[in-house]
This record gives C-alpha cells, structure tokens and sequence, in this order.
C-alpha cells in the first residue's frame, strides 16, 4: 500500500505540480483546495497526465477554515505521510 500525502492548495499551480510529481512517484494524493484561485480542471488535468496514476488522486473541497469539514475528513481518511501547505 503506497502511502498518502495530504496536499493543501493542491489544485493551484505550485501544488498542482507537486501532486503529478507525488501521483508519478507512486504516492496517494489528497488534495483540499477551496478553489478560490484555481479550479477542477486543473485536477482533472493532474489525473489525465498522471496516467494509470491519476485514480490515486481524491480532491475534497474544502476551505482550511471550516473546522468541521476538516475534522470529518481526517476521520474518514487514513493517515498521512506528509502534509505540504501551498494554500
């Protein structure tokens, strides 16, 4: 089982980047991004380059600030490696 990285800002230019290179690296990339200054595409994106790894990507919604939509995804989730912070 490879392990999972929690990525902030994910679908952002900088953290979009760093979850192909994650994704081809054979990590699990968890994505939360409020999408204020991206969008969906550029995750659609990210999944389409990564190839047979792009089914290793979730994205969740969710702005850093809204406490209770945090604390449901880190119960739903599995632990994480790593968390880089591009929001």
């Amino acid at each position: 089982m490879s392990s999972s990285i929690l990525v902030t800002g994910g679908a952002g230019y900088i953290g979009s980047h760093t979850v192909l290179q994650l994704l081809l690296g054979g990590y699990k990339a968890v994505v939360v991004d409020n999408l204020d200054n991206s969008s969906e595409i550029a995750i659609k994106r990210v999944q389409e380059l990564a190839g047979e790894h792009g089914s290793n990507l979730t994205f969740h919604k969710i702005d850093l600030r809204d406490k209770p939509a945090l604390e449901k995804l880190f119960a739903s989730e599995n632990s994480y490696k790593e968390t880089p912070v591009y929001a």
